[in-house]
């Protein structure tokens, strides 16, 4: 049986990472405090005391009602869309009195870089536990990770799974990196066997150079810090220019045109295609995600195999039965009746993979 595991935001949240509503609060209240004086931080202050009327450095940023992300930065891409702009934000920056719009969404992207990162230095327990079992039950090397998470939490734990002697697995991204030719010591091209992990909206270690058109990955670290901490070592390999993060922010004007995201976003519709089963481990299927939806839908219209099994795995004991029936409704008007959604935890479904796999036999 074939396999694909597609995590979203609830299953690094089992990590104790935030999910999307908090990472406002998370970054103003913990990690705006130490560095009030980076440009970056003054800008953003100041943008949502304009746009919002929020004073996130005078307020408890816990019990703020912040803008949710589609709405923040669906604003600013819509001004870009239109040509337009909003009070002292422009679409581009002449005067030292207007701050450009792009430079915002970049800051707001790296802004949830910073929160992510912060946390993802904490256990990755559950992920561990996946893996264990999904080799004690000899499903790993059927089972392809779609993610559509930034965090390392997943790689980190598909990556220490080699030993050279015992278990060389390797960790496979399905894109090139400039790594492999120029700087091999540090990531090596996987060969088989291997675990395929494909990143759709792409990872806090993917920097990519606009210039030369390559990717550098910074094993087991969020290297998207590097360009707000130390910009010389966010260096491209190939040409020594400064990269840029590989990151798709959660809006309804999603950019997938990058050369490597467009890679990814074919392998994982191979794959799918090629899978008995889907499980969806923490992810709502939120109304925003059409390009998730438009690769499901050409995978169940395009296969020659029996129809896809879905799986739903996206309970949590604080959740309640109305939001668990209106995202029920989401998958099933979607994807169809035969929807298999459960009442089980990504927890649950770490602890036990092969039990709720086994479901869609």
């Amino acid at each position: 049986m074939n396999i694909t595991i597609f995590l979203g935001a609830g299953a690094s949240a089992a990590e104790n990472l935030p999910i999307q509503n908090e990472i406002f609060s998370q970054y103003f209240k913990y990690i705006l405090p130490e560095n009030k004086n980076k440009k970056m931080n003054r800008e953003l202050v100041k943008f949502f005391k304009d746009l919002f009327f929020i004073d996130v450095e005078n307020n408890d940023a816990e019990n703020i009602n912040f803008p949710t992300f589609e709405e923040v930065l669906g604003i600013l891409d819509l001004a870009e869309q239109r040509g337009e702009a909003f009070k002292n934000y422009k679409s581009e920056s002449y005067t030292d009195e207007n701050t450009s719009i792009s430079y915002i969404r970049q800051s707001l992207i790296m802004l949830t870089a910073s929160a992510l990162n912060n946390a993802t230095r904490g256990s990755n327990s559950y992920h561990q536990l996946l893996l264990e079992n999904l080799i004690k039950e000899d499903l790993l090397k059927d089972t392809t990770f779609i993610s559509v998470n930034y965090d390392i939490h997943i790689d980190n734990t598909i990556a220490n799974l080699y030993d050279e002697n015992k278990f060389p697995v390797m960790l496979n991204y399905g894109i090139d990196f400039s790594n492999f030719k120029i700087d091999t010591n540090s990531w090596q091209r996987p060969k088989d066997p291997m675990v395929n992990l494909y990143k759709i909206h792409g990872s806090l270690n993917w920097l990519y150079c606009p210039i030369c058109n390559s990717i550098t990955i910074t094993p087991f670290e969020g290297g998207v810090m590097r360009i707000i901490e130390n910009i010389n070592q966010a260096k491209c390999l190939n040409c020594g220019e400064v990269t840029v993060p590989i990151i798709v922010p959660p809006t309804y004007f999603k950019n997938m045109s990058n050369v490597f995201l467009s890679t990814v976003w074919n392998k994982s519709e191979m794959a799918i295609r090629d899978s008995d089963v889907i499980v969806f481990c923490g992810y709502s299927f939120p109304e925003a995600d059409m390009h998730i939806k438009y690769l499901l839908k050409r995978v169940q219209t395009s296969r020659k195999k029996d129809n896809l099994k879905v799986i739903v795995v996206n309970n949590h004991s604080k959740k309640r039965r109305s939001i668990r029936e209106k995202e029920k409704n989401r998958y099933k008007r979607f994807l169809g009746k035969d929807v298999i959604y459960t009442t089980y935890s990504f927890e649950e479904f770490a602890d036990n993979p092969k039990k709720i796999i086994d479901l869609a036999k």
